[in-house]
């Protein structure tokens, strides 16, 4: 049988309350300007969050005032105000967007799932560093007849990669993206990232080498799929994840 697990729905407001009410100073990826409010303004504003967490079962507030979190979620929003580093993955489709973060501390394994309304999120922990691969490449659109391996732009092409890019998404192609974000004092950057872009039944893989031109590549949907698998493979946090798995015996 799996082990049952608890799904939390939460606000970008709510978010930030829970961040600075467990000693958290920032959340990677979810920001908002508080800065036009009054000081009574944001106290009204943390208080309203404050009573919709105590609704969802989220939160509880003894008769002193001290406010207790809920296990597993204190234990999710401490892994991702602490991180170091996260993935991130991200599919676009005309103007709907998929994204996710992935979050990793402690041996545990958090998922962030950002909701259409662009502001509520979907929180459920991931038992293994092989259920999170999963929840990759299960969210990658099929690709049934395979394309011709290796076929590069020309320089010209090149060039208009990015006019490419836009006109394909235009006409319905998806461009499903993975980077590994590491966070520093001075704030968030890029270590590294994966793009693919889908369009009917061919997949390109674009690559920017280190001169930062960019290159597309056609590929099969098996190629596709192990660059996927390779690329989370060679993550910073699967070394520590697998080692957590090793000594974690779940099944899921």
């Amino acid at each position: 049988m799996k082990p049952a697990r608890e799904a939390f729905e939460l606000k970008t407001l709510e978010i930030i309350y829970l961040t600075a009410l467990t000693g958290g100073n920032s959340f990677p990826g979810i920001g908002i300007d508080l800065t036009g409010e009054s000081e009574r303004g944001l106290r009204s504003l943390m208080d309203a969050q404050m009573r919709s967490l105590e609704v969802k079962g989220y939160l509880e507030t003894d008769f002193t005032g001290n406010a207790q979190v809920k296990e597993e979620l204190h234990k999710f929003i401490g892994a991702a105000s602490g991180s170091a580093a996260y993935l991130s993955h991200i599919i676009q489709r005309h103007e709907q967007m998929v994204k996710v973060y992935y979050f990793f501390r402690d041996g545990t394994w958090f998922e962030l799932e950002h909701q259409p309304d662009g502001t509520s999120y979907r929180v459920r922990e991931i038992y293994a560093w092989h259920e999170l691969m999963f929840q990759v490449v299960n969210r990658a659109p099929l690709v049934q007849s395979p394309a011709s391996p290796g076929a590069l732009l020309s320089a010209a092409e090149e060039s208009e990669l990015e006019e490419w890019a836009g006109q394909c998404l235009l006409t319905g192609a998806t461009v499903l993206s993975l980077a590994e974000i590491c966070c520093t004092a001075e704030g968030a950057e890029v270590h590294r990232n994966l793009n693919l872009l889908i369009q009917e039944e061919q997949m390109w893989l674009l690559r920017r080498g280190t001169d930062g031109v960019v290159t597309r590549i056609s590929v099969s949907f098996a190629t596709a799929l192990n660059e996927l698998i390779a690329w989370l493979q060679d993550s910073k946090l699967s070394g520590e994840a697998e080692y957590a798995d090793s000594t974690n015996d779940l099944s899921v």
